[in-house]
Order: C-alpha cells, then structure tokens, then sequence
C-alpha cells in the first residue's frame, strides 16, 4: 500500500545507477550513504523517503565500503517502513538537476590516464575494487597496478607517464605535476 520502495547507496540524487559505491570512491568522495525511495519509471528518480550519511575513509576500496553500506541499509529499509507505517514519513521530490550518474564498470575504466592527477588515479584504483582494477600498458604488455599511493605534492617532478625510482621507490609522473608510488603491480603472464 505504499507503493514500491527500493534501497540506493548513494546519497540520491548523486551516483545514480549501477554503480555508486565504486564511483562515489572514484570521484574521491569523502562521504556518501544509503537512500530509501519511491520507485518511479525513471533510474533511481523516484522521490526520497529516508537517508542516511557514511564517511569514506581516505583508503577506503569499494570491496570495504560496501558491506557497512549494506548493514546501514537493511536497518534503514526497516526504518523507512516502520515511519511509513506510522505516517513519520513524506517523500520529498529529488532536486534533479543536481543529479550525477554511476553507469555500470567497463573493462576500460580501470585503464589509468596519466593525464589525471595521482590523487584522481588513486581514488579510481579504490574505487574500481576488485574490478576492473588499474592498469596500463608497458612495453607492448598490460601492466596491472595492485597496490599504490598518490605522494604529496612537491615530492618528485616527473612527465607524465615517465617511471623513475627514488630511494628504491618506483614513481609515476602525473598530471598536474603529481607523483603517484607503485607500490605492487604485475605484468601480464607473470606473477
């Protein structure tokens, strides 16, 4: 009788779509949540009824963010019916134009563009855990970066893309003059 209702991680109208949690990460949110709604024809438009606000931990992945998010939502699901039950509850439209999408991951997503700042490719490595992960191509072959960090910055001058090793660190030159650290990678074929 009160229509149907659906669970969103994100704090709607943000991160619409299939994928919010790896794109709130992604797009270096610092916080995000979960939104109970009305469902309506359109994707995740329908008018909200209850949310609720989770800090992203500076190294959080989209792998240990989620199952938090998912705890919170079941107790806000059971929230939201309990206030729909007892009229708590009035669904306010979402402001629409504020609105940002989180389409579902491509392969192509993980592939890093050294052109971003190494803060930028850090939080899409986060973000884009277990897959599609990060990676680019070194000598013909598909490097994958398992592990790394986004230095301050001022640390080292690099091109974009150039490879260095400072005090037996392998550095990556980003955009913006940035500095990213590989901390593990792989290259394909090998362990």
């Amino acid at each position: 009788r009160f229509g149907n209702i659906n669970l969103h991680a994100s704090l709607l109208p943000k991160y619409r779509g299939a994928a919010p949690i790896q794109w709130a990460i992604a797009s270096g949110e610092t916080v995000t949540g979960n939104t109970t709604m009305l469902l309506n024809e359109g994707l995740d438009t329908g008018d909200v009824l209850v949310q609720r606000e989770m800090k992203i931990e500076p190294d959080a992945t989209s792998v240990t963010l989620a199952p938090p998010l998912a705890a919170m939502g079941a107790e806000l699901v059971i929230e939201t019916l309990d206030g729909l039950e007892h009229e708590l509850i009035v669904p306010i439209p979402q402001e629409h134009e504020h609105h940002t999408l989180a389409p579902i991951l491509t392969k192509e997503d993980g592939r890093i563009e050294w052109s971003r700042t190494a803060q930028e490719i850090y939080n899409r490595f986060r973000g884009f855990q277990p897959w599609p992960g990060a990676f680019t191509t070194f000598r013909g072959k598909q490097l994958s970066l398992h592990s790394m960090r986004s230095l301050p910055s001022g640390e080292s001058v690099l091109s974009e893309g150039e490879l260095a090793v400072e005090c037996e660190r392998l550095l990556v030159g980003c955009g913006q003059g940035s500095t990213l650290e590989v901390l593990e990678l792989q290259l394909e074929g090998k362990k």
